[in-house]
């Protein structure tokens, strides 16, 4: 028989994480977080605990490692936010583009997302990680419009940039109480024209550092 090449390996690894990973979102969204074991998800992906453990190390890992692709998608759409000029538009576009990414997700996915970073017992967050692209990115486009004089400089832009993304946080976390009964992107671009007012440079203001 010949030797499998080390395409074929890869594919078949990658379609075994695929079934691991659906395997443990059916579950955990039909069971909950608190019911579901290692085990479960082996039997119901029809593979071994060994073979689970080569590929994640908890059953949330399964679930937040998807999530966190998001990351990777950021960076892919940092080109096009460099072609938009103004920070209101380089916000809103940002967080159009988040939230389409997200409700594309589906909501069962994101709940179990949020749930497993929330779980009694739960230590650091990798979702909640200040070394995530988001805060780069979003911090990025609020200094440079603050060395511009678009954006207001009395707060450091780090600051300014984790209130933004506690925004987009929690309308996602409330689309996810409402069970996806509202259009997610479409709330998005309400609540950036409100933060954009917010963030706007103003003669009244005092001056700061852009951080």
């Amino acid at each position: 028989m010949a030797a499998k090449t080390p395409t074929k390996r890869r594919e078949q690894a990658e379609e075994t994480r695929k079934r691991l990973f659906q395997a443990a979102l059916d579950l955990l969204v039909k069971k909950g977080y608190d019911r579901v074991t290692v085990d479960d998800i082996c039997a119901k992906a029809g593979v071994s605990k060994g073979t689970f453990y080569h590929h994640f190390k908890s059953k949330d890992q399964a679930i937040v490692e998807e999530f966190l692709k998001i990351d990777q998608y950021y960076r892919e759409t940092l080109p096009r936010l460099m072609e938009v000029e103004s920070l209101e538009e380089r916000m809103a576009l940002f967080c159009r583009l988040t939230l389409r990414y997200i409700q594309s997700k589906g909501k069962n996915m994101i709940k179990v997302a949020y749930y497993s970073q929330i779980a009694p017992g739960r230590r650091a967050s990798p979702v909640a990680s200040r070394q995530r692209a988001l805060y780069a990115i979003v911090d990025g486009m609020i200094g440079e419009a603050q060395r511009r004089g678009e954006a207001r400089a009395d707060i450091d832009s780090t600051i300014l940039a984790e209130t933004v993304i506690r925004c987009i946080r929690g309308l996602v976390y409330d689309w996810c109480l409402q069970d996806g009964r509202f259009d997610l992107e479409e709330s998005g671009e309400a609540m950036i024209a409100v933060l954009a007012e917010g963030l706007r440079a103003s003669p009244v203001r005092g001056k700061g550092g852009s951080g």
